[in-house]
């Protein structure tokens, strides 16, 4: 996804993606969550760190997909090493904005559910770009909604045009996002289906690399708090909450 960027008499910049099929851009991703389960039959807490390989590209100019192929590189729970999941893949319908509007995933087997929230995880953390110019310190809207068979996200939230930076041979625009609402999602817990309801805030600090168009960089904190119910029954059996510390950093094209 391009940026194009132009000056208005004001001072106000106009931010909008452009859709360009081609190779797309790639990321690393590391992730660092503690998970804090309280129920009847667990109090656990558990420390998960993962690196992912993330390539996103973009296909349509209509009704423009994203897809975004995730690639565990590592997977440490407790500081113990574990089994590297497989490479997923995900897409998320965009409007012209490049807003995600829906997840298209075709397949929903327990490695492509994974993956879904995973890919969820990923564009809680993304920026949102304004719907006309904008000036340092001007706010926009940035709400997230999500419904797929595994759930479903809602949130509210606004970003903000911090300023601008130089770092190396890159013009930086430093964007605040910031999000709360309520999230709903089904999972597996000691082999019993559960729902999970409950309410999360997300704060990310991003930087736009202004010439080339993408995104250089992306700080984001999630917390959840989540209500334990049982799926057959609907009696609410404990409590988990979620925090998550990720970092998004472009990497190079291969060669």
């Amino acid at each position: 996804m391009l940026l194009v960027l132009s000056a208005c008499s004001n001072g106000k910049l106009p931010l909008a993606y452009n859709f360009e099929e081609g190779d797309g851009t790639r990321y690393r991703w590391t992730i660092d969550s503690r998970t804090s389960v309280n129920s009847s039959s667990e109090q656990s807490v558990t420390t998960t760190s993962m690196v992912v390989d993330v390539h996103e590209q973009v296909s349509g100019e209509a009704e423009p997909v994203l897809t975004i192929t995730l690639k565990p590189t590592s997977l440490k729970q407790g500081g113990r090493a574990m089994a590297i999941p497989e490479a997923t893949t995900v897409k998320y319908q965009l409007n012209d904005r490049g807003e995600i509007l829906e997840a298209v995933t075709e397949e929903l087997a327990a490695p492509a559910a994974s993956a879904v929230q995973l890919g969820a995880t990923l564009i809680r953390s993304r920026i949102a770009l304004p719907p006309g110019p904008v000036g340092i310190g001007d706010e926009w809207d940035a709400p997230l909604v999500l419904d797929g068979d595994l759930g479903n996200i809602q949130l509210d939230g606004h970003g903000k045009l911090l300023g601008f930076e130089l770092k190396g041979k890159r013009k930086l625009a430093r964007i605040e996002t910031t999000r709360t609402g309520d999230i709903v999602t089904h999972q597996q817990q000691g082999g019993v289906p559960v729902r999970l309801r409950g309410t999360s805030t997300t704060n990310a600090m991003s930087s736009l690399d202004v010439d080339n168009g993408v995104l250089y960089s992306s700080s984001a904190r999630l917390i959840s708090d989540f209500d334990i119910a049982s799926q057959e029954s609907g009696k609410l059996i404990g409590t988990m909450r979620v925090a998550l510390n990720s970092r998004l950093e472009l990497t190079p094209q291969p060669a």
